[in-house]
């Protein structure tokens, strides 16, 4: 067994061993690596293919049934950014809702913001506090726009991801633990409302990062994106599947908190699937609120139409950002040299 372990060590160790070059070789070093990381990645896509045969008969894949509605569908989008100053990160953040009606926007679109918080931040909590933030009023417009549609469209999960936003593993300022419980009520009052009203609240997630289809199987980690790419044809859909986590940060806040636990479909429209986030009051009509979701879709994208709507209304450029800074300096120019100078931005970002 020792002799075993050494020789893991002693691969481990090689495989972590810097390959030190001449400058001069830069271009052969990026051709190297860019050979490796295409290695890497399909060691990972024939490890899905060989097992994508297998699991469509035992996955939950159904064939969609899309029809003509003419229910109201909400939207909602969030943008956020920021400058790294020399007094600190200045997180922004903006959210922009609608209503829609076979895909067509009813009336003006609602944009909602809020005062920035004022304590200085660092950057990985500035940036961090500012998505928290378009969370947060994300939240706040679907339950305006709850009262005027059927269901209700989030461009992101529908339940914060805890691996990021949860405070643990470093000290966190008093700001980001406020923001952080304000998106978390936010949400369940969201739900609540949701499910009293009878109506429907669901996360549009484009860029899957989840690893929930493995996981239910119990077999070794295989990304969502794409083994339900490899899984799904044109027009359907998988699952329901349970998501782990997520419901337990809002339990103090809903109760009876077994009828809100998150559960994930994915639906293909085009090219790639796209994953649909839900909560387990939906589950009855998962299947319906999956095929309106499918014949609102653009075929290009795969996304529905109010959320490529909102998104495009919502975005926070750096462009953008950098218009907001020169703002700032604007209204500073009545402050002193020396308090002027701690506007500036730190080494490395752009105006």
């Amino acid at each position: 067994m020792k002799k075993r372990d050494e020789e893991h060590g002693e691969l481990g160790l090689s495989k972590l061993a810097p390959r030190v070059r001449p400058y001069s070789e830069y271009n052969e070093v990026l051709s190297e690596i860019s050979k490796e990381l295409l290695s890497n990645i399909m060691e990972i896509v024939d490890r899905a293919e060989s097992i994508a045969p297998k699991l469509r008969s035992l996955l939950p894949i159904v064939r969609l049934h899309p029809e003509a509605t003419s229910s109201r569908v909400a939207a909602v989008d969030s943008g956020s950014g920021g400058k790294d100053l020399l007094i600190g990160y200045q997180p922004m953040s903006l959210a922009v809702g609608a209503v829609f009606l076979d895909g067509l926007r009813m009336s003006e679109p609602l944009l909602a913001t809020l005062r920035p918080p004022s304590s200085s931040l660092d950057d990985e909590e500035g940036v961090k506090i500012s998505s928290l933030m378009g969370y947060y009023l994300m939240y706040n417009l679907a339950a305006i726009l709850l009262s005027r549609s059927e269901l209700v469209l989030i461009d992101g999960p529908l339940y914060l991801p805890r691996s990021y936003y949860a405070p643990r593993g470093r000290s966190y300022s008093q700001s980001y633990l406020e923001v952080y419980e304000a998106a978390l009520r936010s949400l369940s009052n969201l739900l609540k409302d949701a499910k009293l009203s009878g109506k429907h609240v669901m996360g549009i997630v484009k860029r899957v990062r989840s690893h929930y289809i493995s996981g239910w199987l119990g077999i070794e980690s295989v990304p969502d994106s794409l083994l339900s790419s490899l899984l799904l044809r044109e027009g359907e859909a998988l699952g329901p599947l349970p998501a782990s986590g997520g419901w337990e940060e809002v339990a103090p806040f809903l109760g009876d908190a077994n009828s809100f636990r998150p559960w994930v479909m994915f639906l293909r429209r085009g090219r790639f699937a796209v994953r649909v986030d839900l909560p387990e009051f939906s589950l009855n009509l998962a299947h319906a609120l999956a095929s309106q979701i499918y014949s609102l879709s653009e075929p290009s994208t795969g996304l529905p139409l109010p959320i490529i709507a909102v998104d495009r209304l919502s975005k926070l450029t750096d462009k953008q950002a950098s218009l907001v800074y020169r703002m700032i300096l604007s209204e500073a120019r009545g402050v002193s040299r020396e308090r002027f100078a701690l506007l500036s931005l730190q080494r490395g970002e752009n105006d």
